[in-house]
């Protein structure tokens, strides 16, 4: 994933010491990126460059690195499934499942009768557990089991007609390794007549003097067609046989036996919603196709701006509503935008002739924020 305009928000965001090692989640922590970089973009059948994206100073970061960063002092309880958000205190729930009750929250709310609530929302869970708090924030991605229970069908993402196709490879031979990484040392990609994406990035570097050990992450993305398989690799080395190099290579390597996969792309245009106990981030704020890399952009301005507001409830400066709204205000039409803007580019990086305008070509990887 890639951080670029959410850099200097994340620095803003988390404490100093997590901050100063954000590096050591990068792909390649022993590259230093320039500021400004760049993306070179590629016509994926002839290889000729059709564009020097500039970007701004970025980070590209491993998913599994960069959460294992972030979540670092924090108790995260993994394998529970969200089944419905009630109300009510929960502390006879957690101390019948033998568990003390949480720490305890610094809001004072209130029921719709007036009276002051300690545990204001519930989390039950498919195992019976119970959690329970004056905010709930859902953060479970772009398929939010927290959205679709506040906001029902009107909740659900909806589903974008492209394949996509993600595969880490480690070819295990410094020659290939080295002849794949040649366009640039951290990303690039290209656009094919016939409808392609193309994506190249490294995935991990053990050591930089050992390129037999490179893993390399390998996208592509195409409109989905009646009755193909996109999983066959063999189908999809076929397509391979069309590309420019080392897109060409890149993918005839991949060994034989790798298994394919394909993502389910979705999106959601956020709305409003009236539930001033729950609130939404990241994916489950606003799903969104990623040629464009804003997700987790938006997903880090996201949390800069949410606790900030949380900030000024807990300083008495606004009420914890007045605070939920104020980040509501400020994210639904930024990230709203963000989601159409990217649709838009994935429609047009899959059509040749007008791919040269897409938003990817012609903004790069800066905001779509207004000033």
């Amino acid at each position: 994933m890639s951080v670029q305009w959410g850099l200097p928000l994340l620095e803003s965001v988390l404490p100093r010491p997590t901050w100063e090692r954000v590096y050591t989640a990068a792909n390649d922590p022993f590259f230093e990126p320039p500021d400004p970089g760049n993306l070179p973009t590629w016509n994926g059948a002839t290889g000729e460059l059709l564009k020097d994206i500039p970007l701004l100073r970025m980070r590209r970061v491993s998913r599994r690195k960069f959460r294992a960063l972030c979540a670092e002092g924090i108790d995260v309880q993994y394998g529970k499934v969200l089944a419905h958000i009630g109300d009510g205190d929960v502390s006879a729930s957690q101390k019948a499942q033998g568990r003390p009750p949480g720490p305890r929250h610094v809001f004072k709310t209130t029921d719709k009768q007036g009276t002051p609530r300690e545990d204001y929302v519930t989390a039950h869970f498919n195992d019976g557990s119970v959690a329970g708090g004056s905010l709930l924030i859902g953060a479970d991605g772009a398929q939010s089991a927290v959205r679709t229970n506040i906001l029902g069908e009107a909740g659900r993402a909806k589903s974008v007609p492209y394949n996509a196709i993600n595969l880490h490879v480690c070819y295990n031979d410094a020659g290939k390794a080295l002849f794949v990484r040649q366009k640039h040392p951290i990303m690039t990609h290209a656009i094919h007549p016939d409808g392609y994406w193309i994506w190249i990035s490294i995935q991990d570097v053990p050591s930089p003097d050992d390129p037999a050990g490179w893993t390399f992450q390998l996208q592509l993305t195409w409109k989905k067609r009646e009755g193909e398989d996109p999983t066959s690799l063999e189908a999809l080395k076929a397509k391979a046989q069309t590309f420019a190099e080392p897109f060409r290579s890149a993918f005839l390597w991949v060994p034989d036996d790798k298994k394919v996969s394909v993502n389910n792309l979705s999106i959601w245009d956020p709305v409003p919603w009236d539930d001033n106990r729950v609130t939404l981030v990241g994916d489950a704020a606003h799903p969104m196709t990623f040629q464009r890399g804003q997700g987790l952009n938006h997903g880090i301005a996201d949390a800069d701006v949410l606790v900030r507001e949380i900030v000024a409830a807990r300083d008495g400066e606004k009420t914890v509503e007045e605070a939920l709204a104020a980040y509501q205000a400020e994210m639904v039409p930024r990230a709203g935008e963000e989601v159409r803007l990217s649709m838009l580019n994935t429609e047009m990086l899959h059509d040749w002739e007008r791919a040269i305008n897409s938003p990817l070509l012609q903004k790069g990887g800066h905001a779509n924020v207004k000033k």
